[in-house]
Order: C-alpha cells, then structure tokens, then sequence
C-alpha cells in the first residue's frame, strides 16, 4: 500500500514477503533492503538497528511481534522510541470482521501519517470502480453455493469469514461453510454441496495436484461433476491494493459465463 500511494523513499526496511510483490509495485520494491523472509521476521536486535520512526505490521501480537522467538514486541518496539501501527488490525478476531474495503482505513491512515490524502482518496475511487464493475455484473444471477479449498486431505483447509466471505458474497455466492471454518472433514466437504470449488494457491502451492485431489476424492459434488473448480492466487484476497483483482477472479469463477476483464495487479 505505501509503494502504491508513491512513499517508496520512506521505507527504511521490510520484514519479507509471502508472495510476490503486485506488477504495479514490482520495480519499486526491487530497490527495498529486507532484513528477513516469509518465514523468519526480523530479530529483535535487527530491527532496532534500523532505527525507524514508524514500524508497521498487522497483528499486533504473536507473529512478528512473538517475543518467545527472539522479534521486539509493540512496547519494546515503543521503548526504542519508534511509534507502531497496525494495518487492518488483523489479529484472530478482527479477521472475520475483514472486508474486501478494509484496505481503504489502512491507505487513508498511510495518507494522513504521510501527507499524501490526495492520493490515497484517489486510489481507493480506483478500488470502489473495480468493485462495482463487479457487483453490477453480477446483481442478476443466480447465487451459488461456492467452497473456498486451501489445501489438506483430511481434514481439508478451507478459507472462510471475514474478507473471504465479503469477497464471495459480493462476486455473487455464499461460502458453504461457516465463517470460523478452517479445517473441514473430508465427510463435511463431501456433504457441501457445492456448485463451485476455489482452489485458494499459495506460491509453491501446484493447482493441479490440489485439483486432482478435489476431483478423486469428491466426484458427487456438483462443482466436480460441473468440472467449475478455479484457481484463486489467495495473495490477490488478500486486504491490500490488489483485492478487488481477486473479487473479479472470484466472480469469474463462480460464473462461468462472467469473463469479467481482470485487473492489473
């Protein structure tokens, strides 16, 4: 989000990335100092080193700020004397209360923090445009009973709640499992349902292999039958500036006949 709305000079340092970075801000990010990975925050002491004024992060406790594994918590970040935010206060519980507008708080508070309001507003109009194209395409089909899969064989990973349901429910079809979902029996999957599968895929994640699994496993479900199991890229669900790409890919998805045009990510 800061790439997007022009602040690359006031990135001292990122922790890493789970994904690649959006083609809209790959070149700028190219020229960021990282100072961990995906899979390993900065320590402690590597991050006070950097001396920042602000340090950012989603949830704001366990992760990235676990002191059990060597990274700074909020208050020893604070006592550094760096200021701490939290975008789109993603912790356990303020997950399911996500939307596909959520980034929108995050970009108006990056705008304010930084001077740059003028440009957040006018990126998240840009957001608000996708997302309409969308609704408005979809207003008058039938909804479908759709299955967000993630991953697993028994039991299976599923995404569910929060921005997955608000993206769903908006591309015109309702998760077939409850919000709090996470791990589903292989007996719950087949019991579903569904008219359409996601195949939700991380990088390192094949869809083929996934999809293959779906189709052994479950070859009563409608979705299989129908032969409607999509790839869904999960980082374009994510509450960030390419989330209305992954609502389009999700309306396409759940109807066949959509071809919605895409946007850049």
């Amino acid at each position: 989000m800061m790439l997007a709305l022009g602040l690359d000079d006031r990135i001292t340092a990122v922790a890493g990335n789970y994904a690649a970075y959006p083609n809209s801000i790959a070149k700028a990010a190219e020229a960021l100092p990282v100072i961990g990975n995906s899979m390993s925050w900065p320590s402690k002491e590597v991050l006070l080193s950097q001396a920042p004024d602000l340090v950012v992060g989603q949830s704001l406790e366990g992760f990235a700020f676990d002191t059990s594994q060597g990274y700074a918590s909020v208050e020893q970040i604070e006592e550094g004397g760096s200021q701490v935010y939290g975008s789109n206060l993603c912790s356990s519980a303020d997950a399911l209360n996500m939307t596909i507008e959520t980034p929108y708080r995050t970009l108006r508070d990056f705008g304010m923090i930084f001077g740059v309001s003028e440009r957040a507003e006018e990126f998240i109009t840009q957001m608000e445009e996708k997302k309409q194209k969308v609704i408005d395409a979809v207003k008058d089909l039938p909804v479908q009973k759709v299955a967000f899969y993630n991953g697993g064989d028994g039991p299976l990973i599923v995404l569910a709640g929060g921005i997955y349901d608000d993206a769903i429910a908006k591309a015109g079809g309702q998760n077939v499992f409850p919000a709090d979902s996470v791990y589903i029996s292989k007996e719950d999957f087949a019991a579903s349902n569904a008219d359409v599968i996601l195949i939700g895929t991380f990088e390192g994640q094949d869809f083929a292999t996934l999809s293959d699994y779906i189709t052994t496993n479950f070859p009563n479900l409608p979705a299989v039958k129908d032969g409607r199991l999509v790839e869904i890229p999960v980082a374009d669900t994510d509450a960030s500036i390419s989330v209305m790409r992954g609502l389009t890919e999700i309306a396409n998805g759940i109807h066949s006949d959509l071809n919605l045009e895409v946007p850049a990510s």
